[in-house]
């Protein structure tokens, strides 16, 4: 299943890069309830290993984007979705001699209820009946609400998740969108095995289902649904990597083939 969570979350990161490149930047209302994170410093653990801390100052922070910049400019691409209490992340094996800046751009949304499955025993996957595909929400089916204000925030969560297997180890999950302006939804996972959920999935705005496989055998899984908005940055914090400590001390030296007596 690890493989699985990383594989969706593979996805996710590409396609929420993709989006935050062109999320609006107006503070949202509700200072308190929505404010950026602050304090991110970058320190080396190791010559090639960079831990990140910040302080989180938001009331109704759903989740933090870790963010690095691969050419050091404006362009930043997703690293990690992390919970709300987690205030630090390392960032490791990274390339020597390079510079790395970061960032921390919070995320906000209320949850649904949390859905239920459990797979099936190992065989082969079967397709969706058509009363499945028939069956998901249009996206003008809820009263819509924002998201954007502590007033309305609760209001706007999805209602009524569904988690219905696909035999043995695929799944459909179904909501109700209540949400007017949210820059996406998150599917969050949590398998058995797990305390926390996991980011796996990001999908546009007034989306209502989502049908996936490949889950691993008679296991029991948990969804939710998040609507989401992007919050203000932190400051941005930088770093340079030292010399690979695989490659041992000194400078590398390449071997030249011993000639013949």
């Amino acid at each position: 299943m690890k493989g699985i969570v990383k594989e969706f979350y593979v996805a996710f990161a590409i396609l929420a890069a993709t989006a935050i490149a062109g999320c609006s930047t107006t503070p949202p209302s509700g200072e308190n309830a929505f404010a950026a994170p602050t304090q991110l410093t970058a320190t080396l653990a190791t010559p090639i290993d960079i831990d990140l801390k910040w302080k989180n100052n938001a009331a109704a922070l759903a989740g933090n984007l870790v963010e690095y910049s691969p050419e050091a400019n404006s362009e930043f691409v997703i690293i990690e979705a992390l919970p709300p209490g987690a205030a630090k992340y390392r960032h490791p094996h990274l390339l020597p001699h390079t510079r790395f800046v970061f960032r921390v751009v919070p995320y906000f949304g209320p949850a649904s209820n949390p859905g239920e499955v459990k797979t099936g025993r190992e065989a082969p996957q079967q397709p969706p009946a058509g009363s499945e595909i028939s069956r998901t929400n249009p996206p003008d089916a809820g009263e819509k609400q924002s998201i954007r204000s502590p007033a309305t925030l609760a209001a706007a969560a999805p209602s009524d998740l569904r988690a219905t297997l696909i035999p043995p180890a695929g799944v459909k999950l179904d909501w109700v969108d209540h949400a007017s302006d949210a820059d996406g939804y998150l599917i969050e996972i949590k398998p058995e095995w797990s305390r926390d959920f996991k980011v796996c999935a990001f999908l546009p705005p007034h989306t209502t289902s989502l049908t996936s496989y490949g889950y691993p055998f008679e296991t029991k899984l948990t969804f939710r649904v998040r609507p989401f908005f992007y919050g203000r940055p932190s400051n941005l914090a930088e770093q340079t990597t030292g010399d690979d400590p695989s490659l041992g001390p000194g400078p590398w030296i390449k071997s030249e083939p011993q000639k013949a007596p």
